[in-house]
């Protein structure tokens, strides 16, 4: 695969990402950007209980489980510890799209509501890649080194290169803006209606 090739299918990925989020909304974005978080936090502690279930299952490679060794275990798992993440991930997230009962309330008028969509949309499109790069790299997302190996396999434009090298930058820029956004929000729980039981005196 050419690198003009990937550089093409990166931004497809993108603008189809930015297209989802306008479309969806201004709830369902916020929804996404603050589950993302939470699923970012889960595909690293994922990341991070695979790696220690390797290192058990190397240390006695000879054991078996369902008539499996434990060194083909691991390595099914070594080899498809991204795929199992990824899916985890889109897993959670169509979940957390179709189930979740939090209800986003914008007290703004048309116009705010119009910008702040604006605002939304590259926020929750950094929300969704940055999240898919956790998942890919784990714990190694922190690491310059890391990053840096990651953003010239996947391509040689320098505007990708940087962008994924800057990884750690866009989380912390990221996060700051969402806070300081979301502040201005009144967030409540949607839950179902109980029927009450009148009480004797």
């Amino acid at each position: 695969m050419t690198q003009a090739i990937i550089t093409y299918i990166f931004v497809v990925i993108i603008g189809f990402l930015a297209i989802f989020s306008f479309v969806i909304g201004i709830e369902k974005m916020i929804k996404v950007i603050l589950w993302n978080y939470i699923l970012s936090s889960i595909c690293l502690a994922a990341s991070q209980s695979i790696v220690i279930l390797i290192a058990r299952l190397t240390q006695t490679p000879d054991l078996t489980f369902m008539g499996m060794s434990y060194k083909t275990i691991a390595s099914f798992f070594t080899n498809g510890s991204t795929t199992i993440i990824l899916i985890l991930y889109v897993i959670l997230l169509v979940l957390i799209y179709k189930k979740s009962k939090i209800r986003i309330i914008v007290p703004m008028d048309e116009a705010s509501k119009k910008m702040l969509q604006i605002i939304l949309v590259p926020l929750t499109v950094i929300s969704m890649v940055l999240t898919l790069q956790i998942a890919l790299m784990g714990i190694n997302v922190t690491n310059i080194v890391s990053i840096q190996n990651l953003a010239t396999i996947i391509s040689t434009n320098p505007y990708i290169v940087k962008f994924i090298s800057l990884t750690p930058v866009w989380i912390l820029l990221h996060g700051i803006v969402t806070i300081i956004i979301t502040s201005e929000f009144k967030i409540s729980i949607k839950t179902d209606e109980i029927s009450s039981f009148p009480t004797k005196l």
